[in-house]
């Protein structure tokens, strides 16, 4: 079912683009390995410095590969991590982008003006890890919602 949320992801990205005036030309122009880099040099540091790295494994086991709850503490602390990480993709997308916007600036100033298609294709670029900051916020919310209802599952046996 997990498989849902991911294909409402991409339809709705797909719809975007074909709304748009340049159609499915603009499909690449979300794709950005650096930004998507930017995450896991974030992510996974924060999660593995707060003790949670096993715990978001287990939380997408417990949720995508049907593995059973050993115990309450197991089903908290994936909770926990899934919330760390989708808040961590939030603030990691936000932060990016604000670096984004200072190189891009940075970058566009020279000695003969402004370079305004150079900032503009720049700041496109940099809005994009805020784009997949709330793309992973959206898929973990699943993932956080199933996680809660094993809660109250296992609190009734």
């Amino acid at each position: 079912m997990y498989i849902l949320a991911v294909i409402g992801v991409i339809l709705a990205v797909l719809l975007n683009t074909v709304v748009s005036e340049s159609g499915f030309d603009t499909v690449m122009s979300y794709l950005d390995a650096v930004s998507i880099l930017q995450f896991a040099v974030i992510i996974i540091p924060i999660l593995a410095a707060s003790g949670l790295l096993k715990d978001f494994n287990n939380a997408l086991k417990l949720v995508i590969g049907r593995k059973k709850a050993e115990s309450m503490l197991q089903l908290k602390r994936a909770k926990e991590a899934v919330k760390l990480v989708g808040n961590t993709s939030l603030a990691s997308g936000a932060m990016a982008t604000c670096c984004g916007f200072i190189v891009s600036v940075h970058n566009s100033i020279s000695s003969t003006g402004i370079d305004i298609e150079k900032l503009a294709f720049d700041f496109a670029v940099s809005v994009l890890t805020t784009f997949y900051g709330l793309v992973l916020y959206l898929l973990l919310l699943p993932v956080k919602s199933k996680i809660e209802i094993k809660i109250s599952e296992f609190m009734q046996d």
